[in-house]
């Protein structure tokens, strides 16, 4: 049986980078079989993990994995209790709905006219003041806000 001490993730970091201190996450295990690409780890408190192997592993790839199947205390929801009995599934992706632009149609067309606020600035240079007040006055009077 090969004993092998985990990769270790750092908890604290400095400016100039993460520096090693005590706060560590480490795990110790040992790899008990490997059989059809499968490493199947044991750890200190006896749980197990079955790890998927890659040829182009290498040996911090293998204890990141370790460390993120480790055994962690948790608090079990609700419906998680002994003699539970589900289907296991991909959990569904979210339905991002796109958000409602409720404007006035008034106000998004003046808002699109007038441009960016760089484009706003850029036109000001060019053309001077006066004529980006001009050019201000047009775009209410084609998109009136209504009374």
């Amino acid at each position: 049986m090969q004993k092998v001490r985990v990769y270790y993730a750092l908890k604290s970091k400095t400016s100039f980078g993460y520096l090693p201190t005590k706060e560590m996450d480490m795990t110790n295990y040992n790899i008990e079989k490997v059989e059809d690409g499968i490493a199947t780890l044991r750890y200190a408190d006896n749980s197990w993990a079955e790890i998927t192997l890659a040829s182009d592993m290498t040996q911090e790839d293998l204890d990141d994995l370790a460390l993120q199947y480790a055994p962690k205390a948790g608090v079990a929801p609700s419906f998680a209790k002994v003699g539970f009995t589900s289907t296991a599934s991909a959990k569904p992706e979210p339905v991002v709905e796109e958000p409602v632009d409720d404007r006035p149609a008034w106000l998004k067309a003046r808002i699109e006219a007038y441009g960016s606020p760089e484009s706003q600035l850029e036109y000001i240079t060019e053309n001077g003041l006066d004529k980006w007040l001009e050019h201000v006055v047009k775009i209410k009077t084609d998109n009136p806000k209504p009374d």
